[in-house]
This record gives structure tokens, sequence and C-alpha cells, in this order.
């Protein structure tokens, strides 16, 4: 099926994901710990100074994981650093290739083919930005025969990466919106084509 084409690396970054914020939850649980404690140390009113700080970035933190992390419903990917999506196009695949070859020259992206129908591309870096990699997958599609399905998959370089600023997620909406024709899963031509 189409939808398991990336279900596997999926999966793999969820687990090292869990792991390593799990880690980082015990890590920083600690340090908060032992700033409070030292603030009360001091005295009642350091140590109230520090809890109050603490919850206002803890706040901050959240609230803008999850207003960057809000779903458009015109995107073509989901939001967050782990960003995924998926389209359909009836143009052949070198067509679809080129296309979103000239978004990755836009953002500067390395690219190395992995299989016949998967490239891996990594996004440089920069002052504002971390590293990452878009997994890109072109394919016949199983499930619409006719058509190709496009996949792309985003992942910071660090497993405990919270938010990317929208990155990987613009990105991989670059990609998909760029496909020749594309046709979003559940889109009535692609049934009008299978049947």
């Amino acid at each position: 099926m189409d939808s398991e084409i990336l279900a596997s690396e999926q999966r793999h970054h969820r687990r090292f994901r869990r792991i390593y914020r799990s880690a980082l939850f015990v890590i920083l649980a600690a340090a908060v710990f032992g700033l409070v404690v030292a603030g009360f140390k001091i005295g009642a009113r350091t140590g109230w100074i520090v809890t109050v700080g603490l919850v206002v970035i803890a706040l901050v933190l959240v609230g803008m994981h999850f207003w960057l992390g809000r779903r458009d419903e015109d995107a073509l990917a989901s939001s967050g650093p782990w960003s995924f999506g998926q389209v359909y196009s009836g143009h052949q695949q070198r067509a679809i290739w080129n296309a979103m070859g000239q978004v990755l020259t836009g953002q500067r992206m390395s690219v190395t083919r992995v299989t016949s129908t998967t490239a891996l591309c990594e996004r440089p870096g920069s002052f504002l930005y971390r590293k990452g990699v878009h997994l890109v997958d072109v394919r016949e599609s199983a499930d619409h025969p006719g058509w190709f399905v496009v996949t792309v998959f985003a992942s910071p370089d660090l497993p405990t990466t919270i938010t990317d600023f929208g990155r990987g997620a613009g990105i991989n909406h670059a990609l998909l919106a760029a496909v020749p024709g594309h046709r979003k899963p559940g889109d009535p031509e692609l049934a009008d084509v299978a049947s």
C-alpha cells in the first residue's frame, strides 16, 4: 500500500525520539529541581523568582511547540520537524524528479540516490536552523495504477528537536507542490482512474 512506503522509517524515528526525549526530560527535570532548591536555599524570594521564571519558560516552550505545530488544511505535508506528506501525479517519473530538483537546488540541498526510487536529500544548517534530512520517494502507485506516488519525510539531525520553526514542513510542502499535476490522497480523480 502507498501509505506504508516510509512507515518503517517513521517507526524508527519515533522510537529514537521517545528514547532521547525521555533522557532529556530526566536531565532537565533534575536541573530544574536543582535550580529551585538552590534558589530557596539562598532565600524565599529568590526561590520564588527562580520557580516563576522556570514556569514561564516552560509555558513559552509548550506554547511555541503547539503554535508552530498547528496544521494548515491546504498544506501538502504535516507540520513539525518530522514532517511527511504524499501526493500523486500522472506525469512521468523523470518529469517529477526534474520539478522537485528545482526546489532542492533552490534550498541548496545535496542529493544522494539511495535506491532507484528513493533519494536522501540533506539540507544545510545555518545560524538560525539546524541541519536536516529529507527522504524523497517517487514510484508507481500500488493503490492507483497509472499514477506515480510521491512521498517525502523530513527529520532533523538531533532526535531531541522539539521544533524547527517550520523549515522541514516548508521544504516538504514546496517539494510536493512542485510535483506536476499533483493530487492529494483521496482525490476523486484517483478513484476514477483506478476503477
